[in-house]
């Protein structure tokens, strides 16, 4: 009896044994799955439980051999139903630990499934879209900072997750072509950028015996990197400049008029561009800054709407206080302070001239608009108030500095007669005023600048000319002007 009771004993000592090392490896496998604080918390657990069931259990067992035999089978039978008891315990824990482990890993599962169904219908998202309805163009910016439209990518190229695939040896030839004319472009450039700064080592014998050649390459564009210096430089600021004066200006009060018409005006002058797109930022403070001195300095002449277009395109060149000199210099240096005084006396001069020019050069076009009473007034203020620098991309726009610049504003009547004999078949075919208008406002910006030159040097205006028209103006003009220009 008490042989088979030891025996009985060894058998539920190694079940027990064998269901602590199938807990410890459910344990492993659970502690894989926990986060690192879970699992050292668990362990302290664990090995609480294990000790004090150790304790118990080996206690018990050391007492049943003190006992007499009968006593010691009745308190075996009771220890054996404890251990039944604390066997069931371990079950049940380790079904409890092995729902946790599943509950665990069957997160993990579903978290990994949600991702893949979010990112499958990403995809057919993506595929399904109805390209029409894209933009056909995509929001870009030029090398001036001013944005651009540019035709917009491949379908693929929308696709996320997807590469831009094309065909790879249309890519390829592209690429070539592409290399070949940035190559050519760039050897184009320095070659004239070597002229420019060979040119501007000499530029005494350039401006007197070889003006000529000065004005020519002038004519096919300054390179950018060297603008700032050249347009000062044809500016004569050094003539203009004071030292401090402008940063005395600047510390000065404007009247509230006057700054209340710069400020509205701030938001409209080069929306599109990067340095002026930003409410008070740092380019409408530069803008503001030099219209606001120079309308202190220069209190004849005050602010009139159309003079920060003139100071933007400086801006982007140069600082403020060069600005504002090159500014003073337009005023004087070539003499279009009249067409800012109050009454823009010059203004209605030049509208004479070219209307003059119009009559001599284009006289259709001339024709039309005598037939529809239309006069320069109607189409010809901003040319002249802003220098075009208002109705032309900028690339066109600091072309036509360049060469203002330097020739001075007989350039400008070139320009206003090529733009009108570009539209001259449109004009022909108008049907009366409105009609005309509407051709005069259409936009300027698809015009091909090297066209817009080769036509605008193809009339051969002379400044003799010019001074004949402007003489017939100040002899035979009155108060009544606008009646005069309309009898011509």
């Amino acid at each position: 009896m008490e042989s088979n009771s030891k025996i009985y004993e060894e058998d539920q000592k190694k079940e027990l044994q064998n269901e602590k090392i199938d807990e410890e490896d459910s344990k492993m496998k659970i502690e894989s799955l926990l986060p690192k604080g879970e699992k050292e918390k668990d362990k302290q657990d664990n090995n609480q439980d294990n000790s004090s069931f150790d304790e118990e259990f080996y206690s018990d067992v050391s007492s049943d051999n003190n006992t007499n035999e009968n006593s010691s089978n009745l308190k075996k039978t009771k220890t054996l139903n404890d251990k039944i008891n604390d066997k069931n315990y371990i079950n049940e824990k380790y079904k409890k630990d092995l729902r946790r482990s599943n509950y665990i890993e069957n997160k993990l599962m579903s978290s990994i499934t949600k991702k893949e169904n979010a990112n499958r219908k990403n995809l057919e998202l993506a595929k399904s879209i109805n390209f029409k309805s894209i933009p056909d163009k995509i929001i870009e910016t030029d090398e001036f900072g001013f944005l651009k439209k540019v035709e917009r990518p491949g379908e693929e190229s929308y696709i996320p997750g997807n590469e831009i695939k094309s065909d790879e040896k249309k890519g390829n030839d592209n690429q070539e072509k592409n290399d070949k004319k940035t190559k050519e472009y760039l050897l184009l450039i320095n070659s004239r950028t070597e002229k420019w700064i060979y040119m501007l080592e000499h530029y005494d014998s350039f401006t007197t015996k070889k003006f000529s050649k000065l004005k020519q390459r002038t004519r096919k564009g300054i390179p950018d990197s060297l603008r700032s210096n050249v347009w000062q430089l044809f500016a004569d600021i050094k003539k203009f400049y004071k030292k401090d004066i402008f940063e005395k200006l600047s510390g000065e009060k404007l009247d509230e008029e006057t700054e209340e018409t710069i400020i509205k005006d701030l938001d409209r002058t080069y929306p599109s561009c990067q340095l002026f797109t930003d409410k008070y930022g740092n380019g409408q403070r530069k803008l503001y800054k030099v219209l606001s001195c120079f309308s202190i300095y220069n209190k004849e002449v005050g602010y009139v709407q159309g003079m920060g277009f003139l100071v933007a395109v400086f801006l982007i060149y140069m600082d403020e206080e060069s600005s504002f000199f090159m500014l003073d210099s337009i005023m004087n240096k070539y003499e279009m302070k009249g067409i800012y005084l109050p009454g823009f006396p010059d203004l209605k001069k030049k509208f004479y001239v070219l209307l003059n020019l119009e009559k001599k050069y284009i006289p259709k076009i001339y024709d039309v608009f005598k037939r529809d009473n239309i006069l320069p007034s109607l189409y010809a203020s901003e040319w002249f108030i802003c220098l075009f620098a208002k109705d032309l991309h900028f690339n066109a726009v600091v072309r036509i500095f360049d060469v203002f610049l330097l020739e001075g504003f007989k350039v400008i009547y070139r320009f206003a007669l090529a733009f009108l004999k570009i539209k001259e078949k449109s004009f022909l075919k108008s049907t009366g005023m409105m009609d005309t208008l509407d051709i005069l406002h259409e936009t300027l910006n698809n015009i091909d600048i090297e066209d817009l030159f080769s036509i605008s040097f193809g009339f051969h205006l002379s400044k003799n000319l010019i001074k004949k028209f402007e003489n017939e103006y100040d002899k035979n003009i009155n108060n009544e002007n606008d009646e005069f220009i309309s009898q011509l």
